[in-house]
């Protein structure tokens, strides 16, 4: 068996005395699975630490330069990011729907709002934060979102309530 970064990590961890413990629905998936889920929990966390930083930087008027259908999407970006984690986290099949449809919407509106900035200077698109980010973490979603959901669909989902039929 050849050594992976993966196992070559998990040695040191063990070696370290650091005990990693995978999220409960993570169990019996495969690794490039795993490695998905957590870009998708890290991705959509980012997304909805940076919605909640600007709306605490500029309070309730933070987007308020943008047509109001896309104020009320970043505003809510914060619940869907947030819940795109959770799912990520246990493994759910509705988080490829989800993330990609979050996915969608927030780069559809940013390009939209951004375009004219973006062809005014093409050397905005390159920074390193703002739409190169999102749009590779965009494709990347899109990408992996039918080789995930064919490994998730099939799998039994926890219920967070007991069933009562």
């Amino acid at each position: 068996m050849r050594p992976t970064i993966v196992a070559a990590w998990e040695a040191v961890a063990v070696d370290k005395g650091i005990r990693w413990r995978q999220p409960r629905g993570w169990a019996g998936l495969p690794t490039a699975a795993r490695v998905v889920l957590a870009v998708y929990a890290i991705g959509f966390l980012e997304g909805a630490g940076s919605h909640v930083l600007q709306i605490a930087g500029g309070g309730v008027h933070t987007y308020d330069w943008v047509w109001w259908p896309s104020q009320v999407l970043y505003y809510t970006l914060v619940v869907w990011d947030s819940l795109a984690v959770y799912l990520a986290l246990r493994a759910h099949p509705a988080v490829v729907p989800l993330g990609v449809a979050i996915m969608v919407l927030d780069l559809g509106s940013n390009w939209h709002y951004n375009w004219s900035a973006i062809r005014a200077d093409p050397c905005l698109f390159w920074s390193p934060v703002g739409l190169l980010p999102m749009s590779s973490f965009g494709l990347f979603v899109a990408a992996a979102g039918v080789p995930l959901w064919r490994v998730l669909r099939g799998r039994e989902v926890g219920s967070a309530t007991p069933d009562i039929w």
